[in-house]
């Protein structure tokens, strides 16, 4: 039993780094459910680029056939589906929801983090829940901002924001899966937080979890989550991820969760402290653009600007747009702190 579940009756569990990430989030739930804490499970609508090309996450208003719609959230069931630019989309977390056979919340992000806000504070009023736990597949959650591995940090550090905020936790599954951020550097700042007391609790995955996960994608696609299920099996070494874009290492701690207290988290993440109370995405993007982050966002509106089409992305094209996109960004800043400079003569 973890120590900080002490008393914790009933817990809603959010993906919050991408789509795909509701795949290992069911499985983190089914094991809260053997301690016996009842669990509510919720996720982000945003979904790779190669499904959906529509930069951005799914707006609550592309979703149809849902039970229950909020300013801030959906509720959706395994009937639920979007459509954006006319082309109907089975988000992953539609697909979690087919396999579980019950309904799952999506949270919106064009709010900001304010809106991220309410519609927690709505689902934890709704559901009578105790705590909220985010969880990030990969683990990038844990980033400063300015290391050269970092591709997505905008989901991941509203989440952060928002899961601070109602005093929650973060859970960090199989570090360094997304081949983002190397999953010694991971470590590496888990052990730095823990330091500071922000370290809540370590769990691995055992063969039940390992065959709930094997039958999950079945339903829900996910290459960081996969990783996990390979680590458990007995894979090693290091495999493509991301059309080749990135590299994963595959060993025995993608097969652990590490859970932090989201507030110290916040306090060692800089960036974030920034974003804490933005009330739109774009907002909250252009403020990690102005200490010189390119984001998710952009390597999306970067790609649809150029009519790249999901079967023509390559890793090369994907490598070639982001350098190119944060070079950018760099050089904005640049002239705009020359800006500052003559404006203050």
């Amino acid at each position: 039993m973890l120590c900080f579940l002490n008393g914790v009756k009933k817990a809603l569990l959010i993906a919050i780094g991408g789509g795909g990430d509701i795949a290992s989030t069911i499985v983190l739930a089914r094991r809260l459910e053997k301690y016996g804490v009842e669990t509510v499970l919720a996720s982000i609508a945003w979904e790779r680029y190669i499904y959906d090309p529509v930069p951005g996450p799914i707006r609550l208003s592309e979703f149809y056939n849902t039970i229950e719609a909020n300013p801030h959230y959906v509720l959706i069931t395994g009937e639920s589906y979007a459509v954006r630019s006319n082309r109907k989309i089975i988000p992953q977390v539609v697909k979690a929801s087919r396999f579980l056979g019950k309904p799952v919340y999506i949270v919106d992000l064009y709010n900001g983090v304010e809106g991220y806000y309410k519609a927690l504070k709505s689902i934890m009023n709704r559901e009578s829940i105790d705590i909220v736990i985010g969880v990030d597949v990969g683990g990038d959650v844990v980033a400063t901002g300015f290391e050269d591995e970092l591709w997505s940090p905008l989901a991941d550090w509203m989440g952060l924001a928002t899961v601070s905020r109602v005093n929650g936790v973060i859970a960090v599954h199989s570090p360094g899966s997304d081949g983002e951020l190397p999953q010694k550097y991971i470590i590496e700042r888990i052990d730095e937080l823990s330091v500071k007391n922000g370290l809540l609790g370590v769990s691995s995955m055992c063969r039940e979890d390992a065959e709930l996960l094997s039958e999950v994608l079945k339903y829900v696609e996910s290459e960081a989550s996969r990783i996990p299920l390979l680590a458990y099996n007995g894979h090693r070494g290091s495999i493509e991820v991301r059309r080749g874009s990135r590299r994963a290492d595959v060993t025995v701690f993608n097969t652990f969760t590490f859970y932090l207290d989201s507030q110290i988290l916040v306090e060692n993440t800089k960036p974030v402290k920034h974003i804490l109370y933005t009330t739109s995405l774009d907002e909250a993007r252009r403020l990690l653009n102005s200490m010189g982050i390119y984001t998710e966002l952009d390597l999306e509106e970067d790609l649809a600007a150029m009519g790249v089409k999901p079967g023509e992305l390559t890793g090369e094209l994907l490598l070639k747009v982001r350098e190119d996109g944060r070079k950018r960004i760099k050089k904005l800043i640049g002239n705009n702190n020359v800006l500052n400079t003559e404006n203050t003569l």
